[in-house]
């Protein structure tokens, strides 16, 4: 029996903090109806949901639901959104993985957890064992790792620091990364105590990295050697591997990362990303009482990845 896994980031599935935002809404809830019916997935990671109310609106605007069970939704962050996870294939059980600070190496035993409790995994990330039938069992991971944007520091108080300096703007970008791959270590973590279970485990990580292939956050979900995940979507021509526009550029940031077994099976891969555009740029962070609203949108900056498995 063929299994379709997909991953979707459908930005900002929240409930309205505004009139613009509620008369955007009913057209946003139609829009992800069809683009998950386009997807036609088994199994897809969300990103960006903000309650289980909303996700329950999208499934009653496409036909039978899609033919999905309850979604298992994860924690949210303190903008409100979570990863979900959709399943047609029964659910056999499921968990959200939480962390109040992400480990990170340390060069010497004995050495002091490099940032204490500062990086907390903001989302939880979702865990559920799908049955695929003849008595395979697929363990699905949805993520959704901290942007790219920098990192300022914050002064003892917890007030934010505005750089200063080319070094201090470097900095920020830094904190960011080492934030996304702590995120991505803790991931792998999970990903390893599955495969010590069971070695041939068929597993796959998916959702907004926020990284491309070969960056150091998805290197670090990825790994090498034995238990080591695999890009589903590198076969995809490199023109039309991108799930996101930024800067004028096309990226994939959206994945969907395998281990051999699954990898071996995989039969077609796709991102759907005919209709994509570049939407404009995340406000400025601000305190909260400065708090700049994004502009509503229908539609999402990212594109649903697709991939059809044997």
């Amino acid at each position: 029996m063929g299994v379709s896994i997909a991953t979707f980031n459908v930005k900002n599935l929240l409930e309205p903090a505004n009139s613009q935002a509620a008369a955007v809404l009913p057209g946003k809830i139609a829009w992800l109806a069809s683009k998950l019916t386009a997807c036609d997935a088994d199994v897809v990671g969300l990103q960006e949901i903000g309650s289980g109310a909303l996700l329950s609106r999208v499934l009653d605007a496409m036909h039978a639901r899609g033919g999905y069970g309850a979604p298992v939704l994860g924690t949210v962050d303190a903008r409100g959104i979570g990863c979900a996870l959709l399943s047609r294939l029964p659910i056999l059980s499921s968990w959200v993985q939480t962390s109040d600070a992400l480990p990170l190496p340390v060069f010497r035993e004995g050495d002091p957890p490099p940032f204490g409790a500062r990086l907390p995994l903001r989302r939880g990330v979702v865990h559920a064992r799908v049955d695929a039938g003849a008595a395979r069992l697929i363990d699905v991971f949805v993520a959704h790792f901290k942007s790219a944007r920098p990192v300022r520091a914050r002064d003892a108080s917890g007030i934010e620091l505005g750089p200063s300096s080319a070094r201090e703007r470097a900095e920020g970008q830094l904190r960011s990364l080492i934030w996304r791959a702590g995120e991505g270590l803790f991931v792998r973590g999970r990903v390893d105590e599955v495969l010590a279970g069971d070695p041939d485990a068929r597993i796959a990580v998916v959702g907004d990295l926020n990284d491309e292939p070969g960056s150091w956050a998805v290197r670090a979900v990825c790994s090498e050697g034995q238990g080591a995940l695999l890009d589903a979507c590198a076969s995809i021509p490199a023109e039309l591997r991108y799930s996101c526009l930024h800067g004028g550029r096309r990226i994939q940031i959206d994945h969907v990362l395998v281990t051999a077994g699954l990898h071996a099976r995989i039969q077609a891969a796709r991102i759907d990303n005919a209709d994509l555009r570049q939407h404009e740029p995340l406000p400025e962070a601000r305190p909260a009482a400065q708090a700049v609203q994004e502009t509503p949108t229908i539609d999402s900056d990212h594109a649903p990845v697709i991939v059809q498995f044997g």
